[in-house]
């Protein structure tokens, strides 16, 4: 049963993956061939090979037909609504704020079932209640710098509404109540918890508890990912686990039998899974530690890999997009190098003792994490084992201390815990902030051929594992495999130091222009409206040095909007007087006509509305102008920029990227 768990949910990861990934005609035909191969299969191999085969040909067939069927059912049908005007209703499932609120709704969209984000303006909502409306529905659009599909379609959300009118609203009643008030204390406590212990501290202390990350400062967030702590901010197995152990010891000193131990574990954790807000990981933890306890309770051995398979079979089943959520693949890799391939390893090295297991474990998870890091975040951590078994039980004390605090209703007599907590937080931030100063404790993913080598090297470990069945060759295997990951992402990052880079968003009103040399970049907002735009971009591209940011319009009201990006600017210039006031290092300067900037040997001059990019005997215009400058130029209007660069002209919505020069 172990093995054929596995094979199956193998098999239903790799069709799901495939169908939400690739053309229709694409998934009729990998129908095909997997109904081709499976017969073909019954016939020609014997024994535990044809079983193995057979098990994941299998379920990678049925997951296809599903994956198709239910993707028609509900992302075509619902993306064909675009543009008309139907009624919503439903249960508020999310709600961003009592007056102004961007609301995720899940219910009956013009007949068909499905959830769908919305803005409901001053209609004093919140989780639970239930809201019926007439609005536009518009598919979901990426930009330069936001894929909205891949965040948005995991969480089931494949459209919004707009121009919300005749909205009615019930307010929450029975569960549904409870479910609101569960989410509204989550809400609450950043406050409570930043009261006690500062911003910074509350703010990681909420989002290593609640999975509340969006409010952490851009900065923190990315120093703990850029020290490879990062995924303590996602509400995973680790929290689950802790509240079932609490649970499980206080109800064994009260002698209570197993199965209202069961009872009441589940109770708790399903509501800690609902105060998360439904966190794919901690829901993927929550369906594990039922089987653990059900095994217990049945007197049945637990077996990680088989609880493993069922878990992913149960959640794609209920949920098919969830292969396309970065933090559900995450959350599996993860368990699987710790309950899988790390006892394994073990076991072939001879690694015994405590000390020795939790080490190999943070090797095994790291292994197995990183061909999905790839994929997920814009950076990699090269030091992420150290810090995983330095600091990652520091941080386990303070969401414990955390825990206990929230769950007591945050009485001030218990005050000594969060603040406990919050020294811990204040430690691991400047350690973070430290190790992600010194630049070469993480590589950025900028690549595309990266993401392609990391595949190749994950199926060339997977080969040497099925031809020598040899843990020990595998594992060298795998670091190898890291190993010349590392040597390539240096290489090409080495090569591209001296290139300048002309990197154009837009969105349809203004542009953002960040050019880039190395490490450094200058960012030209053309109306201050691009902040979020630029710490995506700086994230992206493994940034450690922004020279400068001009803003050429409304400078005044949008400048310190770029004070709290993830690498502060050295100087901010904007279109009016500037202030000699600010709380950070930041130098503020007033914009005048024929400013010069320079980064390395490139020079930008500010003038006439339009940015010249100099460098040698190459230029570039950038212009918002009718009529585009003579020579080479980017000419951006309504989000699409037309560029005559060498003699050729390019047309590119939502942005284009430019090498000026190289090596």
């Amino acid at each position: 049963m172990r093995h054929e768990a596995g094979l199956a949910a193998g098999g239903a990861l790799v069709g799901l993956l495939f169908c939400f990934y690739a053309s229709f005609p694409a998934r009729i035909a990998l129908i095909a061939v997997a109904a081709v191969l499976f017969v073909a299969g019954l016939f020609a191999l014997s024994g535990k090979l044809c079983r193995a085969v057979s098990t994941a040909l299998l379920f990678l067939l049925i997951f296809s037909i599903y994956g198709t069927v239910w993707f028609y059912m509900r992302v075509d049908r619902l993306t064909a609504l675009s543009g008309e005007t139907v009624t919503v209703s439903g249960i508020v499932t999310d709600c961003s704020d009592s007056d102004t609120a961007e609301v995720t709704i899940s219910g009956n969209i013009g007949g068909i079932r499905g959830k769908v984000i919305v803005y409901l303006n001053g209609a004093n909502i919140s989780s639970g209640d239930r809201v019926s409306f007439e609005a536009t529905v518009s598919e979901l659009t990426d930009s330069a710098s936001f894929n909205a599909k891949s965040y948005y379609y995991p969480k089931g959300i494949f459209v919004r509404c707009s121009q919300a009118g005749s909205v009615t609203v019930t307010k929450a009643t029975g569960i549904y109540k409870l479910y609101g008030e569960i989410r509204g204390f989550r809400e609450q406590l950043t406050t409570t918890f930043c009261s006690y212990v500062g911003l910074d501290e509350g703010q990681l202390l909420s989002s290593m508890l609640c999975g509340t990350s969006d409010s952490l400062d851009s900065g923190v967030k990315s120093s703990l990912n850029r020290s490879g702590i990062g995924h303590l901010l996602a509400v995973s197995g680790l929290h689950v686990s802790i509240i079932a152990a609490l649970v499980a010891f206080l109800l064994k000193l009260l002698r209570v039998p197993k199965a209202v131990t069961f009872a009441i574990s589940e109770a708790i954790m399903a509501l800690f899974v609902v105060f998360s807000g439904m966190r794919i990981s901690a829901v993927r933890a929550f369906i594990m530690m039922t089987i653990f306890l059900l095994a217990s309770i049945v007197r049945r051995e637990y077996d990680a890999e088989s609880s493993l398979g069922v878990t992913i079979l149960i959640m794609l089943i209920a949920s098919p997009y969830s292969v396309a959520d970065g933090s559900f693949l995450l959350s599996i890799a993860g368990v699987f190098g710790i309950c899988i391939v790390e006892p394994a390893v073990s076991k072939a090295f001879g690694v015994k003792g405590k000390l020795g297991r939790t080490a190999m474990s943070a090797v095994c998870v790291y292994l197995c994490v990183m061909p999905v890091s790839v994929f997920v975040f814009d950076e990699i951590s090269l030091v992420s084992i150290i810090t995983n078994i330095v600091l990652t039980p520091f941080c386990t004390v303070a969401l414990v201390l955390s825990l206990i605090f929230a769950a007591c209703g945050v009485p001030a007599a218990l005050s000594p815990l969060i603040e406990i907590a919050g020294v811990i937080a204040r430690w691991v931030i400047r350690i973070c902030e430290w190790i992600s100063d010194l630049g070469f404790t993480y590589i950025p993913i900028k690549y595309a051929a990266v993401p392609i080598i990391v595949i190749a090297l994950t199926a060339a470990v997977v080969l040497v594992l099925i031809a020598t069945k040899s843990v020990r060759k595998a594992t060298f295997s795998a670091l190898g495999a890291f190993a010349v990951t590392v040597a390539v992402v240096f290489c090409m990052n080495f090569y591209d130091m001296n290139a300048t880079h002309l990197k154009i968003i837009s969105d349809g009103d203004g542009y953002l222009l960040v050019v880039t040399q190395g490490g450094k970049c200058i960012a030209i907002d053309s109306d201050g409206s691009y902040s979020t735009d630029f710490g995506y971009f700086l994230r992206e591209e493994g940034l450690t040095a922004v020279d400068a940011v001009a803003i050429l319009e409304n400078g005044t009201a949008n400048y310190s909007k770029y004070l709290s990006a993830s690498v502060t600017p050295n100087m901010i210039l904007f279109d009016t007087s500037a202030s000699t006031h600010s709380n950070s290092d930041t130098e503020l300067h007033k914009l005048t006509d024929g400013t010069i900037l320079s980064l390395g040997d490139a020079e930008i001059e500010l003038s006439g509305g339009c940015a010249f990019v100099n460098i040698g005997d190459k230029s570039v215009v950038i212009t918002e102008s009718e009529t585009p400058q003579d020579g080479y130029y980017i000419y951006i209007s309504d989000g699409v920029c037309v560029t005559n660069l060498f003699g050729e002209i390019m047309v590119a919505r939502d942005g284009t990227e430019i090498t000026l020069s190289d090596r």
